[in-house]
């Protein structure tokens, strides 16, 4: 299965002093390709919160390999890499590429899901797994992780 894929341009609010993309315009297209993907799947986030559930990030790690500058197009894509069996937790790899194709940077992040009412991490509901995560490629080197995999310390 093809990775979802969320296209963007660098703009001049990207940039940082260096004249180059900024840390933090990785993070946010990132985010914004994981949550695009929940939406087209039928689960905009908005409708998940309004039925007491939010997805959480626990951690977020970018690596960054060529400098991007503005007005270049990026792909983001993202691929389950490790996930625990009733999807609690789970981790994503994002590549971030140029449109010649190279690898500009990666972001990996641990999630899980909230209940908003009770302030306490859940399974996802059995059809947000079957029509959103089930749907997500999988890594190349994707593993089943057990929960304590997820615990920081």
């Amino acid at each position: 299965m093809k990775p979802y894929e969320k296209e963007v341009e660098v703009i001049w609010a990207d940039m940082d002093p260096n004249q180059h993309m900024r840390h933090t315009s990785y993070s946010q297209y990132a985010a914004h390709t994981r949550i695009s993907f929940f939406a087209q799947q039928g689960f905009p986030l908005q409708d998940l919160a309004k039925k007491g559930l939010g997805a959480i990030l626990l951690r977020e790690q970018s690596t960054y390999i060529r400098e991007t500058q503005m007005h270049e197009k990026l792909s983001f894509n993202m691929l389950l890499k490790a996930a625990t069996a009733d999807y609690t937790f789970y981790t994503i790899e994002q590549e971030v590429r140029k449109e010649n194709g190279k690898l500009a940077a990666k972001v990996l992040i641990d999630g899980s899901w909230i209940d908003m009412q009770a302030r306490k991490i859940t399974a996802p509901w059995p059809d947000l797994v079957a029509a959103v995560i089930d749907e997500l490629p999988r890594h190349k080197d994707f593993e089943w992780k057990e929960p304590t995999y997820y615990r920081f310390k």
